[in-house]
């Protein structure tokens, strides 16, 4: 297998196998794991695209692991002969490498589209410069910074970055909704 298909074994297999959300999920959160390992971001080539960051290899990829009976069909998870070959792959990566996987699989699988876009977007705006959904995400901003500290995903600077105000703004924003902010 290849570096690429290695890691996308990792991703799909961790935090118990749970699958990993649709298409776009897997290719963001595989971009996100890229920015980290230097080998998988030079053998993926992620480009800006109409939804953000593509990897036309890690879809090629993903498609192989498909062919070959190790990812499922319909769903972006692995078979029962993925889990046994994701057995094999582990002992060849360190705990700080399948930890990290497992993180990035956590941090985006449970978010909506509209949150997924807006944290990469506005994480990595060269990225964003091909995207059909940029301006739809730009309206709402706020809201999704918004619902990303809300569910305690990014800390009160990084949802003053997404939502385009200062951290005064944010936490009056945040006051007048009703959601508390602690600062030591």
């Amino acid at each position: 297998l290849s570096f690429t298909q290695k890691i996308t074994v990792l991703l799909l297999g961790a935090n118990c196998s749970k699958p990993v959300k649709g298409k776009l999920w897997f290719q963001k959160e595989l971009f996100l794991i890229a920015q980290n390992i230097p080998e998988l971001e030079e053998e993926t080539e992620f480009e800006p695209d109409f939804i953000g960051p593509y990897s036309e290899i890690a879809d090629e990829e993903l498609d192989h692991l498909r062919v070959e009976g190790i990812v499922a069909k319909e769903k972006e998870k692995l078979t029962p002969i993925g889990e046994v070959i994701k057995t094999r792959i582990e002992k060849q990566f360190s705990t700080d490498i399948k930890q990290f996987i497992s993180e990035m699989k956590s941090f985006l699988n449970d978010l909506t589209k509209d949150e997924l876009l807006g944290f990469i977007y506005y994480t990595y705006p060269k990225m964003r410069v091909e995207s059909l959904e940029f301006e739809r995400i730009a309206r709402i901003r706020k809201d999704i910074a918004i619902s990303l500290f809300r569910k305690g995903k990014i800390s009160l600077g990084k949802a003053a970055i997404i939502a385009g105000v200062t951290q005064e703004e944010l936490i009056e924003m945040l006051h007048m909704i009703g959601v508390k902010v602690y600062s030591l």
